[in-house]
């Protein structure tokens, strides 16, 4: 069941607070889009945000944010040190890589509450004059699976059916710090029907994203998801990390399939997706 604070004006999904915004589309350069904060501020930041919610006694909250919201930044730091990190994508990387897409952008992030640090980010991008990231790529004759042969958008869209691009997401990033992987399954499932509800209140049928190989092996042989190579393009090696795959997801499919393999999951997604549960666009909450 989805229910509103009355006090904060919050979103909630159980026990975790949501925030979403309702006018996505008046961008507002409300501040600077920053890769490069030092960890005092990245905490100070975040200590600021919580102290902006109520979020219970509960260790882990999610959050869906704007990526004009000045705290998504917080998302953003936390994206450049874990790809840091593994890969080498220092700010400036992140910045040229991710810049262009910052006000199509949308987190949703896990913070953890006792210690008040980001615990978890997760971008999708939207369709916008900057395009979507991973199918801009797969047109760019350096960047794309079979450089130097690029792959068209409106290829990529005949491959998979995909009339219009809006109704698309492109999963851009997923960073989890080393110390937060295996103490999040708890929040799995509420962050799953809080991007549900997203999807489904703008429409969202397609899903792309490039994704390296453990997580596609998790997605395809643990949870089923339908993931099949954009395109029918190979691994490849993306951003300086190898062995990647791009991948498309026929949304109302993937989600229908993880339900059937695990019928808590499944339950929790058909009441996301029931239309009594669905918040209408004025009672998303906006800062």
């Amino acid at each position: 069941m989805v229910i509103r604070n009355p006090q904060t004006g919050d979103l909630r999904d159980g026990i975790l607070p949501v925030e979403m915004h309702a006018d996505r589309w008046e961008h507002r350069r409300v501040t600077e889009y920053v890769y490069d904060m030092s960890d005092p501020e990245r905490d100070a930041l975040t200590e600021h945000f919580l102290s902006t919610k109520r979020v219970g006694c509960n260790r882990f909250a999610c959050f869906a944010l704007e990526g004009t919201d000045p705290f998504a930044n917080i998302a953003r730091q936390l994206e450049r040190e874990v790809f840091e990190a593994s890969w080498g994508n220092d700010s400036a990387t992140m910045k040229q890589e991710y810049g262009p897409y910052d006000e199509s952008s949308l987190f949703f992030m896990v913070v953890d509450t006792h210690d008040k640090v980001p615990a978890a980010a997760l971008r999708m991008i939207r369709n916008s004059p900057a395009g979507l990231k991973t199918i801009v790529d797969l047109d760019d004759c350096h960047k794309s699976p079979i450089a130097p042969t690029t792959i068209p958008a409106d290829e990529v869209m005949r491959h998979h059916g995909i009339d219009d691009l809006d109704r698309c997401w492109d999963g851009a990033t997923a960073a989890i710090p080393r110390r937060y992987r295996r103490k999040l399954a708890a929040t799995h499932v509420h962050l799953m029907r809080i991007m549900a509800l997203a999807a489904m209140r703008e429409d969202i049928e397609h899903f792309v994203a490039v994704l390296d190989a453990p997580v596609v092996r998790v997605a395809r042989d643990i949870l089923g998801l339908p993931l099949i190579p954009l395109a029918g393009t190979p691994p490849f090696t993306h951003m300086d990390a190898p062995n990647n795959q791009a991948v498309y997801a026929h949304v109302p499919s993937l989600l229908g399939l993880a339900g059937r393999r695990n019928r808590k999951v499944g339950q929790r997604i058909r009441d996301s997706f029931a239309e009594k549960a669905l918040p209408s666009p004025e009672q998303f909450a906006a800062r």
